[in-house]
């Protein structure tokens, strides 16, 4: 089960079958999961701008989306381009960040495949409204990276 989180302007796709990430309540709604095979205690609560997640060690409020927030949206548009992966790869750089102005062949995301690198560029001079990876992460065939809208 797929979930997107976006945190500080970034988008963040959670796979949580695939992370094998389950929450047991603990009390007073406590609650705690493992990752990377470390126990993580956590509480959430709804808040006006999202979903408040507090540990012993941050306070963030973050936002959770059941689909890509803003796809549909965009997707509706004319002047928009989705850059997404070719190939299943791992990201190793993101050249612009969101609010980042870009002109027709400026490198956005970077991939690695098989030891070969592959850059992806803007087809069209715009904005960068979305970025959905960061330097590090897995993506597969297909996989929405990035979105560059016209101004």
């Amino acid at each position: 089960m797929k979930r997107w989180v976006e945190h500080e302007g970034k988008i963040h796709e959670i796979d949580l079958k695939e992370g094998g990430i389950k929450a047991h309540p603990l009390c007073n709604g406590i609650k705690i999961t493992l990752i990377n095979g470390k126990p993580v205690l956590f509480r959430t609560a709804s808040v006006e701008d999202g979903v408040l997640v507090e540990t012993p060690d941050a306070h963030v409020v973050v936002k959770v989306y059941k689909a890509p927030p803003s796809v549909s949206r965009v997707e509706r548009s004319h002047s928009v381009q989705h850059i997404k992966s070719p190939m299943p790869a791992l990201v190793v750089a993101v050249e612009r960040k969101v609010g980042d102005r870009v002109k027709k062949g400026d490198v956005v995301v970077v991939i690695e495949a098989m030891k070969m690198r592959t850059q992806l560029k803007a087809h069209i001079d715009g904005v960068v409204t979305h970025i959905y990876v960061e330097p590090g992460v897995s993506v597969s065939k297909g996989q929405l990276l990035a979105v560059v809208e016209a101004e």
